[in-house]
């Protein structure tokens, strides 16, 4: 979120509902100037639409009425907040199923909420505009690698001064990761070691497609989404979540496997209750973990600067632009 002080715009408030594989989220705001907002509320629900999706090809029922009963939850918070404008965006596990279609008419249906398909592209674009919308300037002068590491998914964009941007997604997430290969509880080592090994395959092929290693010389790194944002909250040992005290957070490679480790032992009821980790996530942060290590090791990076903000900002930031909605 940006600015302060006076604003020729009206204050419209505007709002932004991002479906996620794992998470939904609503985000309500009001302009401050061009791609500028001040954010007036954050709420968020673990729904774990995509849960079945690597099984199935489908969302399932159970999955769908928790989501639907969420929204339902926001859209009264739309009305309380007089919100004039919403926009919804579905990403990953919405675009992957075979019944994603027909959960959109449900929303339209019941709900009234029309909800845009993302591009994987387009999530990218999106969540870089989001990033920048947090991140410290002094990171501005050299390229960013910008990691936002989902449920469903994992988009990256490149971005360096002066030269246009650069996109691509993979369907690796958490959540995916988590339901194609099972670990076991307490998670077998031999199979995380399998699984780290497959991540760093599939990632050294992405990389050696989408960012070869001269467009990325110099870069940094930068994570986002609830995956990264855990880590910080456990660095941190918060058991109340900061975004404050998250954002811009640097994260050392060594610190994030030392992390890794404690969570990669631990059975789930035991990691659900170490600081940082909500409950509800402790299920996907073993593949989690695993995959951002990997993301560091593969890209040759000593360090990730953490964001929490990403695409839902990224959405709110687009209502004000001249370009409007990408």
């Amino acid at each position: 979120m940006t600015g302060a002080g006076h604003s020729p715009f009206k204050k419209i408030r505007f709002a932004a509902i991002d479906l996620g594989s794992l998470t939904v989220r609503l985000a309500v705001a009001e302009p401050r100037g061009p791609g500028q907002f001040h954010l007036l509320l954050h709420l968020r629900e673990i729904t774990g639409l995509g849960r079945g999706l690597a099984q199935t090809g489908e969302l399932a029922p159970e999955d769908m009425a928790r989501t639907l009963q969420a929204l339902s939850g926001f859209k009264q918070v739309l009305a309380n907040y007089r919100v004039e404008n919403c926009r919804v965006v579905a990403t990953h596990a919405v675009r992957a199923a075979k019944n994603g279609p027909i959960f959109l008419e449900r929303l339209r249906e019941g709900l009234g909420l029309e909800v845009r398909f993302l591009a994987p592209e387009e999530e990218a674009r999106l969540s870089l505009k989001g990033v920048l919308t947090a991140l410290d300037p002094q990171y501005l002068q050299t390229p960013l690698l910008v990691a936002d590491v989902g449920g469903g998914s994992s988009e990256f964009a490149l971005a360096r001064p002066g030269r246009e941007s650069q996109f691509a997604s993979l369907p690796l997430g958490v959540l995916t990761l988590s339901q194609a290969h099972p670990l076991g509880d307490p998670p077998d080592s031999e199979k995380m070691a399998a699984l780290k090994r497959l991540v760093a395959q599939d990632l050294a092929r992405f990389r050696d497609l989408s960012f070869p290693p001269d467009r990325l010389r110099g870069a940094s790194l930068v994570g986002t989404a609830g995956a990264v944002t855990t880590l910080a909250a456990m660095h941190l040992r918060l058991t109340r979540y900061d975004p404050n005290r998250v954002n811009n957070l640097l994260l050392t490679r060594t610190r994030v496997a030392e992390l890794s480790e404690i969570i990669c032992r631990l059975p789930e009821a035991e990691r659900a209750r170490l600081p940082g980790i909500e409950p509800a996530k402790a299920g996907v942060m073993v593949a989690g973990a695993l995959l951002i290590l990997t993301i560091l090791e593969v890209f040759g990076q000593d360090s990730l600067v953490v964001v929490d903000a990403g695409l839902l900002e990224g959405v709110l930031a687009s209502f004000n632009e001249i370009s409007g909605f990408l």
